[in-house]
């Protein structure tokens, strides 16, 4: 099959949806035709005939009797003066019956004939309708016009015909759709290695040839990026590397100079010497932390012993809150005794989070780390007594370089501790939930991995 427009497939389906309506109406009046020849339904011909057959018999017959009537047919009979005998008709309609038949010579009505049997003292009127019925008095009753049920019929068919040619094209059309949205989501990932096959509709295939362009001039593109990011990354690292050794010899010799005597002034200036170094070298360590890509490093899983890790955690965090003059408090009970993770990126993550809630704890505040595992997962959850997180925080804390202008704007805060530590966690498999304590009214921040 070669190449469609798409007004040639609608049109397609079009005709054949026009096809399918005739060939239904076709078939329909095909059986209603035989159902006539085959006397299932009655028309308004052999009904006409069929009364006049039993004309002469109902006019010489000694009384009228239900057998001889047509069985379509009603039947008033009156005496010669108009007095109402018997009937199927009610009383209530014989006596316009007898006006409009009999006095009048009418022999129609809105949807009835009306034949006049004159009999020996007596006149019968037979009623029938003008529809064509069915021949079965049930069906009759249930269906007063056989032409009404044919055109429901023809209708309902015609209706879930629609119904299902519409569903077919449908599913021919958003199958061959399906091939954009995939193409999209792929380039919305990022995934630029995929190929895509034809629809055969020439609208489509024009949009998926400006998929594939699209794609290739977004391929070259960002692997330029991704190149000039990878260089600059690799100046970066190289640059912060160089920068510690000056720095390590800075602090060193400011150190040995304090060890000296000095006078005030002398040792004011060594001070600064040593503050400033010391700042250098947090800058260049957070240098290095920016030039690291978390989404290419390979964890190094081992079994560690939980106990040793806390109790590590613990010497590391117990100094910097007692500077500050922050009460810490270990709630570490229940807990696996060995877990998969890697040591060093476990332990990163923790320091990060613990030291995150230090720069944000005011003196004399506190500082609870609670860990326990529930079902699969290790939980390590760090409360503190600040001010908690924003709206914004709860919301782009764990992305890079995020700085909260409120109430996270230390000089030391470069808005990638949380990153890193969320980085972690999901390396791990588990994650990181930001929220703020109920309790303490300061923030509370979940480090997941599975056990």
């Amino acid at each position: 099959m070669g190449v469609k427009k798409l007004h040639t497939v609608f049109f397609q389906y079009v005709s054949f949806l026009a096809l399918m309506i005739l060939l239904v109406i076709g078939v329909n009046l095909g059986g209603y035709i035989l159902c006539v020849n085959n006397g299932f339904i009655l028309p308004l011909n052999q009904k006409s005939a069929a009364v006049e057959n039993a004309k002469g018999t109902l006019q010489s017959a000694a009384a009228v009797e239900q057998e001889d009537i047509p069985s379509f047919c009603e039947y008033v009979l009156f005496t010669n003066e108009g007095q109402y005998v018997d009937g199927s008709i009610p009383q209530q309609e014989s006596i316009s019956i007898w006006e409009n038949c009999v006095e009048n010579r009418q022999a129609t009505g809105k949807s009835h004939l009306y034949t006049v049997i004159e009999r020996e003292n007596e006149v019968l009127v037979l009623r029938y309708s003008t529809a064509a019925q069915f021949s079965n008095q049930t069906l009759r009753r249930v269906f007063p016009s056989a032409d009404l049920v044919l055109i429901a019929v023809v209708v309902l068919e015609i209706l879930c015909l629609l119904v299902a040619i519409s569903f077919l094209f449908g599913k021919y059309l958003g199958k061959r759709m399906e091939k954009l949205l995939v193409a999209a989501h792929k380039i919305e990932q990022q995934n630029l290695e995929f190929t895509t096959d034809k629809t055969k509709i020439a609208e489509i295939d024009r949009v998926l040839d400006a998929f594939d362009h699209m794609k290739l001039a977004l391929k070259e593109s960002l692997a330029k990026q991704w190149q000039d990011d990878k260089m600059r990354q690799e100046q970066l690292a190289a640059l912060a590397h160089d920068l510690k050794t000056p720095l390590t010899i800075i602090r060193g010799n400011t150190e040995l100079l304090l060890d000296l005597p000095l006078s005030d002034e002398q040792k004011e200036c060594a001070n600064y010497i040593e503050t400033s170094a010391v700042q250098m070298q947090n800058y260049v360590q957070t240098l290095i932390e920016v030039t690291k890509s978390w989404e290419s490093t390979q964890l190094n899983l081992q079994k560690i012993d939980v106990s040793s890790l806390l109790q590590e955690t613990k010497n590391q965090i117990s100094g910097l809150c007692a500077v500050n003059s922050i009460t810490l408090h270990w709630n570490c009970v229940q807990y696996p005794m060995v877990v998969s993770a890697d040591h060093d990126f476990l332990i990163r993550a923790l320091m990060n989070v613990l030291s995150n809630a230090v720069e944000h704890t005011p003196q004399g505040g506190e500082i609870t780390l609670d860990v326990f595992q529930h079902e699969k997962m290790l939980s390590f959850v760090i409360t503190d007594t600040g001010k908690g997180f924003s709206a914004e925080a709860l919301k782009h804390g764990m992305e890079q370089f995020f700085m909260e202008d409120e109430s996270r704007n230390s000089k030391s805060h470069y808005g990638i501790g949380l990153y890193v530590a969320a980085s972690v966690a999901q390396k791990h498999g588990g994650q990181l939930i930001l929220e703020n304590s109920q309790a303490t009214g300061g923030a509370k921040v979940t480090l997941e991995i599975p056990v």
